[in-house]
């Protein structure tokens, strides 16, 4: 019982928002969903489409690398901005808008005459992203009614999901008909923008959190932010970041120097991201009940293992291994997001930021250091320390308590 406490008494009642129903909106979920499902589906095109620029530009492992620096940093590294801002303005259209900038973006990649023009697009298509994901994980919480963890699960689960078809859509576009094909991700792109902008309901309008404030001087006193569980919380995320974001980008192109089939091995990327997704819904749900700390522990104990065990595998073996390292790494992925806004209950847009931003961001970083490294020790050896890095996350784990709840008494 005191597991499941760890973050879900976070806010005490008086903190608690005045837009959350217990009941889950539907419809708003879905069209949420369908967003996060194509924006990442849009983008993550680029694991497939990277090595073919590197056959047309004759590009380096770290000059790929920082092609999904990039992508990252201009998607990740800004969000914080881009969640303060939705935290004080009406940015609902951030949403629709960033779906189709992200969409036409990635749609041009596919047409680059040479690398900096492709640098320069995966540049812009982070941008929307960045805009995107904080106003959207808002939104989520607030049309998720009691059950956000779950909520944030499915919202989660359709970015997974996302990633895990876009090496999918990347290789039946790009294999199958040329680079020049990238543009045919804009058609769900404007379809899906077209529904978000044109729904009738007023999700999107919601804004800043609003609190009940009790019969009480002490209520008009600051939420204090409780740094240290917050900043080992972002800590974890940049680490399994940096292994997840550098394993989406470079593990196609290290089942190729196993003499696998690039076609097979987006497939085996595929079922390592689907599973993840699958794993992601899973813990969400499982976080409500036994706790989001034990969720995001458990995780990483088992990645570190697993993904040793593909390394070293081959045949039918090798497909299962690929879709239990994936599931196991990140099965804490919407958790997390989850934990930082109950961290920061009254700044829900930034809490999605800092998680969404910079720990990714800084994952993205380690992209360009994992090719950099792979042009000096290999692709293999590169693959066996991104086995290692996010266990190193486990010694952090006892910082992510929930902060004193001084307040709670005097409701």
């Amino acid at each position: 019982m005191t597991q499941k406490k760890d973050f879900h008494t976070l806010c005490p009642p008086k903190d608690t928002p005045l837009f959350l129903n217990h009941t889950m909106e539907k419809i708003p979920l879905l069209l949420l969903f369908l967003s996060h499902l194509w924006i990442d589906a849009s983008q993550n095109i680029l694991p497939v489409v990277a090595p073919k620029l590197r056959e047309v530009f004759a590009l380096s492992y770290f000059q790929v690398g920082l092609l999904m620096m990039v992508l990252n940093l201009t998607s990740s590294v800004i969000q914080p901005l881009f969640g303060f801002i939705s935290d004080r303005r009406s940015t609902g259209w951030f949403v629709s808008l960033g779906l189709l900038w992200t969409a036409t973006a990635m749609g041009l990649l596919g047409w680059s005459p040479n690398f900096y023009t492709a640098l320069f697009l995966v540049g812009l298509s982070g941008l929307g992203t960045a805009a995107f994901h904080p106003r959207a994980y808002m939104a989520t919480y607030q049309v998720s009614g009691s059950r956000t963890g779950f909520g944030t699960a499915i919202f989660s689960t359709a970015g997974n999901l996302g990633f895990a078809i876009g090496p999918l859509v990347g290789s039946f576009l790009v294999l199958g008909y040329g680079l020049h094909a990238t543009i045919y991700v804009l058609i769900p792109g404007v379809l899906i923008s077209l529904l978000v902008f044109m729904y009738p309901g007023d999700f999107l309008k919601r804004e800043k959190a609003k609190y009940k404030k009790p019969q009480v001087e002490a209520s008009d006193t600051p939420f204090p932010i409780p740094w240290v569980p917050l900043i080992a919380l972002c800590t974890i995320v940049a680490l399994r970041s940096w292994a997840a974001i550098s394993v989406v980008i470079y593990l196609p192109m290290y089942f190729e120097t196993q003499g696998i089939a690039l076609e097979t091995g987006s497939s085996m990327l595929s079922v390592f991201l689907i599973s993840a997704a699958v794993a992601g819904l899973y813990g969400g749900h499982l976080s409500d009940r036994v706790g989001r700390r034990l969720v995001v522990v458990t995780s990483l104990l088992l990645y570190t293992p697993l993904m040793a065990l593909m390394i070293l595998s081959q045949g039918w073996v090798l497909w299962v291994l690929v879709m239990a390292s994936g599931a196991a790494l990140l099965t804490s992925y919407s958790v997390t997001v989850v934990m930082a806004q109950e961290l920061l209950p009254r700044h829900l847009g930034l809490a999605s930021g800092l998680i969404l931003g910079l720990a990714f961001g800084t994952g993205g970083l380690g992209s360009a250091l994992s090719g950099y490294l792979a042009d000096m020790m290999g692709l293999r050896a590169v693959i066996w320390m991104l086995a290692i890095v996010p266990i190193v996350g486990l010694l952090l784990a006892p910082l992510l308590k929930k902060p004193q709840e001084k307040h709670s008494v005097e409701s």
